[in-house]
């Protein structure tokens, strides 16, 4: 099994522009048309003022919100989404009406699975959904090929679908830490995926019982 530890995982994930909220990140700029001065928008009101150019919005810690607030689908420009510890109970099934989203993360809010919809962003190559409650992913996360890093770290996850065989080519790195997996089923995702950096923690196996 591969390992990566945060340095070299920090040092991909600028490579491919994933991690643009990071200090270090922020010294480089990925910019999606001459116009791209690299703005992060830290509000939706805010955005909306600038739509056309409304390229990233982080929202961490707002106040409560059960689903994204309808107005956010106006943003239909976003490259660059994080709605981080918002108590996200629901990922709404409109989602995919953000179709040039290159990275997602939802991580540390309350979503116990993720819509069907969510294979229809097929330009997305970083997805986030750590901290959560997810406890299967979608089938139709197999028609979401350009995906190079899932970060599904510290989910009760005990469902992969079988379509996660269609993302093998692209697919760099599945963070599965904190997810319980027998040794068993981690032998064979690493032939599913032969080319991915599958991390995880190491846990009991108690159904090999006492030796």
């Amino acid at each position: 099994m591969r390992y990566l530890n945060y340095f070299a995982i920090s040092l991909l994930l600028l490579f491919v522009g994933l991690i643009p909220d990071t200090a270090s990140a922020q010294k480089v700029r990925y910019g999606y048309d001459q116009q791209d001065d690299g703005t992060v928008y830290k509000s939706i009101d805010e955005a909306l003022l600038n739509a056309d150019r409304a390229y990233r919005l982080k929202l961490v810690n707002k106040r409560r919100m059960d689903s994204l607030p309808e107005k956010i689908f106006q943003l239909t420009n976003l490259r660059e989404l994080t709605v981080k510890g918002c108590k996200l109970q629901v990922l709404n099934r409109r989602i995919s009406e953000l179709k040039k989203l290159i990275y997602l993360n939802v991580s540390s809010n309350r979503l116990v699975r993720l819509p069907e919809t969510i294979g229809d962003m097929q330009e997305l190559k970083g997805l986030v959904i750590s901290r959560n409650k997810i406890y299967e992913l979608p089938e139709s996360i197999g028609k979401m090929t350009k995906l190079e890093i899932i970060d599904a770290w510290d989910n009760p996850l005990y469902v992969l679908p079988a379509s996660i065989t269609n993302l093998a080519e692209n697919l760099k790195i599945f963070d599965l830490r904190q997810v319980a997996i027998r040794q068993s089923e981690l032998d064979q995702m690493e032939k599913l995926l032969p080319n991915t950096n599958i991390l995880t923690t190491s846990f009991c196996d108690c159904s090999k019982g006492d030796r």
